[in-house]
């Protein structure tokens, strides 16, 4: 798990003891949202079990999935977070796509105790820097053809695809259901 955020292992224990008096138990069933656009992030939310989606909606109405969620990860998108320290509203949703588990914990409150303490600004700092590593990575992915960004959704969440829609994994890759359908037609008929 600390290789994910790009912190070590003692660096991730700690900042986990550090945190964990801040968390709150939360479930929420398919379909709820844990972030609405439009409001101001209040809360970061982690995973304990479950699928969550990060997307937005561009402005002729289509449905964008940014990135997926899943046990043992926080749930959100960063630059919400950022936007929420001046009380600025989401520009992204975070919607539950099976039942969720978790744990909440109050972004303000996360963000004082980042603030009095330097190793949580270490953790912090680092994975950020995975983040945007990551999302690096999927601008990258983008480019590529619809076959090799279906191959590469397979390899970064191995066995999501049973858990969630084809129309979810459809808007991840940027295509169409239709074309989706097309894909996993020629797919199955190279197996």
């Amino acid at each position: 798990m600390s290789r994910r955020y790009g912190v070590t292992p003692e660096l991730y224990d700690e900042a986990t003891r550090l945190l964990a008096p801040l968390t709150r138990p939360f479930s929420v069933r398919k379909g709820e949202y844990l972030q609405r656009i439009g409001t101001p992030v209040q809360h970061v939310h982690w995973l304990h079990s479950g699928v969550a989606r990060t997307g937005f909606i561009t402005e002729t109405g289509n449905e964008v999935t940014l990135h997926f969620q899943t046990d043992g990860e926080a749930a959100g998108a960063h630059d919400d977070l950022l936007r929420a320290r001046d009380a600025e509203p989401a520009l992204n949703f975070v919607i539950a796509e099976t039942a969720v588990h978790g744990f909440r914990l109050d972004w303000l409150e996360v963000l004082n105790t980042y603030r009095g303490n330097t190793l949580l600004r270490d953790y912090y700092l680092g994975a950020t820097q995975r983040a945007i590593i990551e999302q690096s990575r999927r601008l990258y992915l983008n480019a590529s053809p619809a076959q090799g960004r279906l191959h590469a959704f397979r390899r970064e969440y191995p066995g999501l695809e049973q858990r969630v829609s084809q129309k979810v994994v459809a808007s991840f890759l940027g295509i169409t259901p239709q074309y989706m359908s097309q894909l996993l037609r020629q797919d199955g008929s190279k197996a």
